[in-house]
């Protein structure tokens, strides 16, 4: 089992484990449980997801609580495209409680292909936007119509790290 947890060991932490077929059995912390109020498109039964590092910095994994078999990969789409934006509304800023640019963290969904033939894509389009310190998290849809739902990307900008999350 894989731990995502505190390294403080003065801290007294409650750990929960959770399944993913993905990633293994995860023992995680509270603080990286994510609930989502109004639920990701096409997953209306699941609220509370934990957000964990990937093994390579930059990316994130989304696994669901209640089923192991919902993982999603999430990127950094600020290190894809440096120009990228995305304009939160007064009321999705305050759904998530972000007062400040810098208490948001904005993850695209990345797609792998069924396939070698065809590539990995980015939704830059519905990215997810969280707010780790009050851990809520919300999919928005950007108002640029400019951004695209499978935007071709390349996971190999993304430099690997010791403490992360790989695929069993």
């Amino acid at each position: 089992m894989t731990s995502v947890a505190h390294n403080d060991s003065t801290l007294h932490v409650d750990l929960r484990t959770i399944a993913s077929s993905v990633l293994g059995d995860i023992a995680v912390t509270d603080d990286v449980v994510m609930t989502f109020e109004t639920p990701l498109w096409g997953f209306g039964d699941h609220h509370d997801f934990a957000l964990l590092p990937a093994a390579r910095e930059g990316l994130w994994w989304l696994q669901s609580l209640h089923r192991d078999t919902i993982t999603f990969l999430l990127a950094d789409p600020f290190v894809l495209d440096a120009s990228y934006a995305l304009d939160l509304s007064d009321s999705e800023r305050q759904s998530l409680g972000i007062e400040q640019p810098a208490d948001a963290l904005s993850l695209v969904m990345v797609t792998l292909p069924a396939t070698e033939s065809e590539g990995v894509t980015g939704n830059f389009r519905a990215p997810l936007v969280f707010n780790v310190s009050r851990t809520r998290g919300m999919q928005i849809v950007s108002r640029d119509e400019g951004h695209e739902l499978r935007r071709p990307i390349s996971l190999d900008v993304f430099p690997a790290q010791d403490l992360g999350l790989r695929m069993v």
